[in-house]
């Protein structure tokens, strides 16, 4: 007897197929398809990176489909494997997925990715909306996967991305098969992007800091621009401008993060999910779709106040 295939629906934060922002999404599917799972797939209608669980409450959230055969994308389904797009975030493509558009299907668990780079240590996996939109099906009472491929240089290879396809698949399918999930948990898998075999390692988050994510800019006519319009600092600008009684030139800022000082492994505890990249592991993080808190036996200062 034929075994049960695997029922998934899959979200991203990357967006419908682009080469640019979401080379993975659809060599995955297929990937899948393949191997005989049942994919469904809904997806932002543009790229949603950074955003975390965050849902724009004031937005009415548009429906389309990206159709496989054409690459293009209309407002009516053509084939029953179109991609559906939202125009909302990871989280609310996944909510409206689940309790709406594929109300009446059954799925074994929620698959977010595969990520366009990593999704490891703290700064990452706060903000990331792959991992959000996995949250996001954990809170609707579904199992769920966060999955990313990080990539040692934008100049990858399609066999690259079948292996990884391929790994990562293998994981999840060991994963579900094991069915031992995280309480009100789940999993986020990082599969390096490499043309051979990797170890699989279960890792916590590395702790990692950032600073400023952004730069300013004044000519809104060139976001590259890395000073004011007239040459010299932003702040110095605005400073002569105040001194002379006139009034400053308009001031933009630009997410612009140093991604390299962000994803600086080489300090990373053994472990740790960054430690295990760094390693080009595969590394697996059981987590709970919950703030830690912190020691509650300790003096906060704020007890005294019932003694007023």
């Amino acid at each position: 007897m034929a075994a049960t295939p695997i029922r998934v629906v899959i979200c991203n934060d990357d967006g419908p197929p682009n080469q640019e922002e979401s080379p993975f999404i659809l060599p995955f599917v297929e990937h899948l398809e393949k191997k005989g799972w049942h994919v469904t797939v809904c997806l932002p209608n543009s790229q949603k990176s950074w955003i975390g669980k965050s849902m724009l409450i004031k937005d009415r959230i548009e429906l389309s489909y990206y159709h496989r055969d054409s690459h293009e994308v209309s407002y009516h389904q053509r084939q029953a494997n179109d991609f559906v797009l939202l125009s909302g975030t990871p989280s609310t493509c996944v909510n409206i997925a689940l309790h709406h558009i594929f109300k009446d299907h059954s799925f074994d668990f929620v698959l977010c990715g595969p990520n366009f780079g990593r999704n490891t240590s703290t700064p990452s996996t706060l903000s990331s909306g792959t991992i959000g939109a996995a949250l996001e099906a954990t809170l609707c009472r579904k199992k769920a996967i966060a999955l990313s491929f990080p990539f040692f240089s934008r100049d990858f290879k399609m066999n690259e991305i079948q292996n990884a396809c391929m790994m990562a698949s293998n994981v999840i399918q060991q994963i579900y098969e094991k069915d031992n999930w995280p309480i009100n948990g789940l999993f986020n898998i990082n599969v390096p992007l490499v043309d051979y075999d990797c170890p699989v390692h279960v890792t916590q988050f590395h702790q990692a800091y950032y600073g400023s994510l952004f730069k300013p800019l004044t000519d809104t006519n060139n976001t590259d621009n890395k000073e004011g319009v007239n040459g010299g600092s932003v702040e110095e600008q605005v400073r002569l401008a105040s001194e002379s009684g006139n009034e400053p030139g308009r001031t933009v800022f630009k997410f612009a993060p140093n991604i390299k000082s962000m994803t600086n492994t080489n300090d990373a505890v053994p472990g740790t999910d960054a430690w295990a990249l760094h390693n080009k592991y595969i590394s697996v993080t059981p987590m709970i779709a919950s703030y830690e808190v912190a020691k509650l036996d300790q003096d906060y200062g704020v007890g005294s106040l019932n003694k007023l």
